[in-house]
């Protein structure tokens, strides 16, 4: 009985919240717009953002860059966003039509959010989003392939996860922000790898 509870209870939670804009906090960062630049996150319970950023080829310990999951990062993002108190984190990108709407992706159980980071400019930055679509009759699954884009410095990034119904039915692109929240799509590349050593 108190397990039917809490589960009504969640349920009960992600239905109120199910439309709602996802709080911001304000998160202070070093942030030096000479060598480095911004990236806009998002992600939920069921489509995580992943990327590695800060790829130098020069570092064995920066050849494969620094992991950050957005929405699978841990028990802490997913459980947050499956109960509905995730809060999106800001370091002073211009919102956007996505950023500012982003409760309209907002799914049972499933609470977007956003997360924005400080990366190395002139550095690589590999990408992939992944979808978990619940269905009545079967669930729908995709993987975006990896790729990858090189950030400016002191220029604004948001990395974007789609999903559609063709064949190739999910995707993932980044788009350069500007003061204004307008946005323009940035050359995409395959995923960036670094040759062996020899």
């Amino acid at each position: 009985m108190k397990k039917l509870f809490v589960i009504s209870s969640l349920l009960l939670l992600a239905a109120c919240s199910s439309n709602a804009p996802v709080t911001q906090t304000q998160t202070s960062v070093n942030y030096n717009p000479e060598n480095q630049a911004r990236v806009r996150l998002y992600g939920q319970n069921g489509h995580p953002t992943v990327a590695w950023y800060g790829i130098d080829c020069d570092s064995e310990r920066l050849r494969r860059g620094i992991k950050i999951n957005v929405g699978g990062g841990g028990v802490g993002q997913a459980f947050s966003s499956f109960i509905g108190t995730v809060k999106s984190e800001s370091i002073g990108i211009p919102e956007t039509e996505i950023s500012r709407n982003v409760g309209q992706q907002n799914g049972i159980l499933s609470k977007a959010f956003f997360q924005e980071i400080a990366v190395p400019a002139g550095l690589p930055i590999n990408v992939q989003s992944s979808f978990v679509i619940m269905g009545s009759a079967y669930n729908k699954r995709c993987r975006t392939k990896i790729g990858s884009f090189i950030p400016e410095a002191g220029k604004d990034y948001e990395i974007v996860g789609t999903v559609g119904d063709r064949k190739e039915w999910c995707s993932v692109a980044a788009y350069e922000v500007a003061q204004d929240g307008s946005t323009t799509p940035v050359q995409w590349n395959a995923r960036a790898v670094c040759s062996k050593r020899r």
